[in-house]
């Protein structure tokens, strides 16, 4: 195929049909993207009705148990009195029961009803005889929810005396039109699961409102639900679909006619540009050829348009990276397969360690509470533990990439370095240098204490290996409110300007022996923990490495 019919092919799939994609995905996600919004907003208007409807069941609950406790009424209902007792419910606490409902029938033990609170000529409590009362009531009135209160004998005696047969307002819980909210249209409706009856009006079949959507009058409607323990009703809220669906069928119709305005658009132009651009490709073509057959020394020349004379540019630039990045590929793949190696090296290393632990344990268990054994015991088990802490952190790091980063104190890890570095140091007579504990702060930082004890002992185990014999090194770390800088120096013969700026690079290393993976090792777990480690040297000045961690603090 023609490189100029391969360009226009790639312009028309890559951008032709993704363009495509997004006009058909507009188109089917308007009426998701309404539904999602109304329903977040039933949703919304239910935990606030909710919130509403228990405050208020509170308020009102706690004004018909003060009159429950009426200790005239109580008196009444226990001995049966034929004639209605005198109360003495606080005027406020009669005025907010008898707000909030439409009609409160005492009945006696029996559930024989035997008075109607009513209202006096002065507008107090009064007893009316059940019998004229109810006659005279209807009990049956809408958006009312029954409720009944025991009676009891007394806040100690908790003998049933009777009952408070309630018809409670759905206004006095819930105020008209909170449910406007969700939207124009929306009904709000409260079941009392008890009667299982609703107990505000509805404009349509309550069985409609157990469907999650529905059709009334032509239109699609869609439900919500919410329960409530206290009082023990159910909410539901319903709300035409229309409204919050047709703006976004309207913005997607209006972004479709705009992906195929400019997809014509697109075609066009590519078209006449794709004539243009392809004779100059076509060397650009004949020289990756090139390359590909292994010539990585290929140059293209940059002539043509400013198009043209960018991608020669860019190519002879990626071929520069190229072989720049061969050579950096056989070092990474090195690094790998020692990090796979360090895995397996690891896993295997933990079982005789614990084979060791236990070992030294019983030995330990059989020492002589004097016996100057126990030193070097105690140190071989600590050692092992640091040990163990170092294989962990080692098979957490091969498996998940990451380390565990928690408060941890800084000098604890540099000490426990400081002990494993002990044995080089004897080896060469030479002194470490620490400040005395009466000396420190505490130095808190965000990190993993086995990775971080690993570092230091990195660097203390470089700053001994390049020290005389007798020589001296040391550790010093200051504080700051944003960072924490741990300084390890030597006073060895120093680096050369060339083998400072190669130091970190994998298995580089001055000494024969070295492997060359321990500064490198150090700047990554350093880097893992948001730190810098960088090194100032001199021939025959000795070598200063400073690690920089943020601080615990630090934001």
């Amino acid at each position: 195929m023609p490189l100029a019919s391969q360009v226009f092919l790639i312009t028309l799939l890559g951008a032709i049909a993704p363009m495509a994609v997004v006009g058909y995905w507009l188109t089917a996600s308007a009426a998701k993207s309404g539904t999602a919004l109304l329903h977040d907003r039933l949703d919304a208007t239910l935990a606030t009705v909710s919130q509403e409807l228990g405050d208020a069941w509170v308020r009102r609950r706690s004004a018909l148990l003060a009159f429950a406790e009426d200790p005239a009424l109580v008196h009444a209902l226990e001995a049966s009195a034929a004639d209605a007792p005198a109360l003495t419910l606080r005027r406020a606490a009669f005025s907010d029961v008898r707000d909030a409902t439409q009609l409160v029938i005492i009945r006696d033990n029996a559930s024989v009803p035997r008075w109607v609170l009513g209202t006096d000529e002065a507008g107090g409590p009064r007893l009316l005889p059940a019998a004229d009362s109810l006659r005279a009531a209807d009990p049956r009135g809408a958006d009312v929810m029954p409720v009944s209160i025991p009676v009891y004998a007394s806040a100690a005696d908790s003998r049933a005396v009777g009952s408070l047969d309630v018809r409670l307002r759905a206004t006095s819980l819930v105020t008209p039109g909170i449910g406007s909210s969700a939207g124009a249209g929306a009904v709000i409706a409260i079941f009392d699961r008890a009667s299982g009856t609703a107990i505000v009006p509805l404009p349509f079949d309550i069985e409609l409102l157990s469907l999650p959507r529905f059709e009334w009058e032509g239109r699609q409607w869609l439900t919500a639900r919410r329960r409530v323990e206290d009082p023990a009703v159910d909410l539901y809220a319903a709300a035409p679909l229309d409204p919050y669906v047709t703006p976004f069928e309207r913005a997607s119709r209006r972004g479709l006619i705009a992906l195929i305005v400019v997809a014509l658009a697109a075609l066009a132009i590519a078209a006449a540009l794709t004539r243009q651009v392809a004779r100059s490709l076509e060397q650009l073509a004949d020289a990756a050829d090139a390359v590909a057959a292994g010539d990585l020394d290929r140059q293209v020349a940059a002539r043509g348009g400013s198009e043209v004379r960018r991608v020669a540019h860019a190519f002879n630039a990626m071929t520069e990276n190229l072989r720049r990045t061969l050579r950096v590929l056989s070092q990474r793949q090195a690094v790998t397969a020692v990090g796979e190696f360090a895995s397996a090296l690891a896993h295997e290393v933990r079982n005789p360690l614990s084979a060791m632990r236990l070992n030294l344990q019983h030995v330990e268990e059989r020492l002589p509470g004097d016996d100057e054994l126990r030193v070097p015991v105690a140190h071989s088990l600590r050692d092992i533990d640091r040990l163990e802490r170092t294989v962990a952190g080692v098979l957490r790091v091969a498996r998940s990439g990451r380390m565990l980063l928690e408060p941890t104190d800084l000098w604890t890890a540099i000490d426990a370095a400081a002990r494993a570095a002990e044995p080089e140091l004897l080896a060469r007579d030479a002194t470490l240098e620490l400040p005395a504990s009466e000396h420190r702060t505490r130095t808190t930082v965000r990190g993993d204490a086995a990775a971080l004890e690993q570092v230091f002992l990195n660097l203390l185990l470089n700053a001994i290996q390049a020290l005389p014999r007798g020589g001296r090194c040391g550790v010093d770390v200051t504080s700051g409110e944003r960072e924490v800088i741990a300084t390890v120096w030597d006073e060895g013969s120093g680096m050369t300007e060339e083998q400072q700026r190669r130091a970190m690079e994998p298995f580089f290393s001055t000494k024969p022996e070295g492997t060359g993976l321990g500064l490198s090792t150090s700047h990554r777990i350093v880097a893992a923990h948001h730190g810098t480690l960088y090194m100032e040297s001199a021939v025959g000045a000795g070598t200063r490495v400073r690690v920089s961690l943020p601080s615990v603090h630090a934001t």
